[in-house]
């Protein structure tokens, strides 16, 4: 977040956290003065009692800061951050009195807040798959407005408009008072010719009244439609002017109305109804020691136990506190071959399931894989389940094509995906040899089943001069038809990862308008329209060497995970490194290894527990390490 972003949310919630102060404290918090002494000193541990996305850290601060002038707030994590159930939120620390009767106040906004983020982060991952966006709607409490779209940008949502006077939206009743659709926007361009122009229609015949109208509207609300009703709005709009889908857009349904193609979908509960985050703040007196104070010293003692019989491998998106125990870093592939390469007994991988997975599939005999959080999944590799992709193959088979395609996994997948490479002769592919591995499968047969992420594998596709127009998108939900299959040389499973899909072309403009002479850097799982923007595009390793190898000055913007691109920037002090979005893009999966989860897998392991251990049936290990050895190959 940027200095002016930050001013206008502390000018916003200045009268609040004065209001808050006034009701909640008055003329002072009569318990604590009462059996408290004066100078009495004490450390609170804000701490997250369940998973959620953090917002609030800032207006939190600033009420501890008001209430009690003498209290200092270190955060120890960021708004827009995934944190895990014990995580440390911050460290707060000053007079006893002040600091116990501002804790209620503070975790009120900081709770508040974070529930609007953490229900934001849901819906927008439950169309991470589609091209459609999140927005709120004006459905805010009284005096929260700037407050409440900040934590919907912090979950990864885009603001609708901020109130009625810096945009137009004609809906139901401004059309009917006004004698009809057309009237309604004249009069609207007339008076306001400078403001968007939104319209609100109810059915496809309104909708192509707004469609006849000239010059194009900048936007238009499909108002409480069937999901029948939006695919044929969809088609009917053909892209000229976005699509916003409005009412009855519940958790369950929004994959579903993504789905059809709309362009956006307006959710009132992100403001109107979501649940506070819950928070804690435990006390201390500065110096004493409080539970979960210390996991480093107890790792540092497991692993000096275990010695040279164990290795910890740690993915470039994990914590940096994690990080600093292991002996490898790398991405997923990297790390399970280092590993196998050494005489550890056991290898503990501080990344998600796939990834331990795959180290089990390549480990040498008699080494066990663990990971300090098995549960630690993957958004894009769960878009792909065995029994899904069988079915393509299926279909396939059923037209009498399965002998023209070559299937293709990429390395963040599950094991059974790989096996299924591996029996009907595709490969493993990762985002720096992708074109090596298409090239390969194109010689073995003319066109590819790639999954499961369609902008990789989009991506990559056109590099090597495939068109668009021979690349089919699948649609588990409605599948396409034989002819469009005959068409297509590269048939792709309609995945996407949840941290690269939130960068977006506005954001690539952004930053070249706000960073004369920077340089983009994007994964290749980022959308087309983005990777099309940037300058360069790569593997993490990749980015990484581009930013090692640059010249001081060098600017840079850079399209992954969050905690990469803040690691880059302590590195490299000496460039301008800023992440793509204007919201810090975290991995919540990889946020799931904490420090105390890696001190408990490497405690019980010195004594003798192998807890946390990821195996793989020997079937499934055997033709998944097929495809990873013709990568291998490659």
């Amino acid at each position: 977040m940027g200095k002016p972003e930050l001013d206008i949310l502390l000018q916003a919630a200045e009268p609040l956290i004065e209001l808050a102060i006034a009701e909640d404290i008055g003329p002072g918090d009569a318990t604590s003065q009462a059996t408290l002494p004066a100078d009495l000193l004490l450390r609170g541990r804000i701490v997250a009692k369940e998973a959620g996305v953090l917002a609030g850290l800032p207006v939190a601060e600033a009420l501890f800061r008001r209430a009690e002038p003498g209290i200092t707030f270190l955060a120890h994590a960021a708004d827009g951050q995934e944190v895990v159930p014990g995580e440390l939120v911050a460290v707060v620390e000053g007079p006893a009195r002040g600091l116990l009767a501002a804790e209620r106040a503070a975790l009120n906004f900081l709770q508040r807040l974070s529930g609007i983020a953490t229900l934001t982060r849901r819906f927008v991952d439950a169309v991470a798959c589609t091209r459609a966006r999140v927005l709120d709607t004006r459905k805010t409490s009284p005096g929260y407005r700037v407050l409440d779209k900040y934590a919907v940008r912090m979950g990864g949502g885009l603001n609708h408009r901020m109130a009625l006077y810096d945009m137009v939206l004609i809906k139901d009743n401004h059309v009917d008072a006004a004698g009809g659709i057309r009237p309604a926007i004249e009069r609207a361009r007339a008076a306001f010719p400078d403001l968007p122009i939104e319209v609100e229609v109810r059915t496809l015949d309104e909708l192509r009244q707004a469609l006849g109208i000239e010059p194009a509207l900048d936007r238009i609300l499909l108002d409480n439609m069937s999901l029948d009703q939006m695919r044929r709005a969809v088609d009917l709009t053909a892209g000229r002017v976005p699509l916003e889908a409005s009412g009855g857009v519940t958790l369950d349904r929004a994959a579903e109305i993504a789905a059809t193609g709309v362009d956006y979908l307006s959710v009132g509960a992100l403001t109107h109804s979501a649940e506070a985050l819950d928070l804690s703040m435990k006390i201390a007196k500065p110096g004493q020691r409080q539970e979960g104070d210390d996991p480093a010293a107890r790792i540092a003692a497991a692993k000096g136990a275990l010695g040279e019989r164990l290795v910890i491998l740690g993915h470039h998106y994990q914590r940096d506190d994690v990080l600093a125990f292991a002996d490898f870093r790398g991405d997923s592939l990297k790390l399970a071959r280092d590993a196998a390469q050494t005489d550890a007994e056991f290898v503990v991988f501080c990344g998600v399931h796939f990834m331990a997975e795959t180290a089990a599939i390549l480990a040498k005999a008699g080494q066990h894989v663990l990971s300090p959080e098995p549960g630690a999944g993957c958004y894009l590799a769960d878009t792909a389940t065995p029994e899904a992709v069988q079915e393509v193959w299926e279909r396939l088979s059923t037209e009498g094509l399965e002998d023209t395609f070559t299937p293709i996994t990429y390395v963040n997948s599950s094991a059974a995906m790989k096996a299924f490479c591996g029996r009907n002769g595709g490969v493993v592919c990762t985002s720096g040899n992708a074109e090596k591995a298409i090239r390969w499968a194109l010689g073995q047969r003319p066109r590819i089943l790639f999954f499961p992420d369609q902008h990789l594998g989009r991506n990559t596709a056109r590099r090597l001069g495939i068109p668009l127009e021979e690349m089919l998108l699948w649609d588990p939900h409605g599948p396409p038809g034989a002819e469009a299959i005959r068409q297509a040389s590269v048939i792709l499973w309609p995945g996407a990862c949840n941290v690269h899909q939130r960068f977006r072309p506005e954001h690539v403009h952004a930053v070249r308008q706000r960073l004369p002479g920077v340089r983009v850097a994007v994964h290749p799982e980022c959308p087309m329209e983005v990777v099309d923007l940037a300058d360069e595009t790569g593997s993490t390793a990749h980015i990484i060497t581009l930013v090692d190898t640059a010249p001081p000055g060098s600017r840079w913007a850079i399209g992954t995970e969050a905690r990469l691109v803040h690691r880059l920037q302590a590195q490299h002090p000496e460039q301008e490194i800023v992440s793509l979005a204007d919201v810090p893009a975290f991995c919540r999966t990889m946020s799931q290894i904490t420090l105390d989860k890696l001190s408990h897998v490497l405690e019980r392991l010195a004594g003798g527990e192998l807890a946390g251990e990821v195996t793989v049936d020997a079937e499934t290990a055997r033709w998944a390490r097929v495809a990873l050895e013709r990568m291998l190959a490659l």
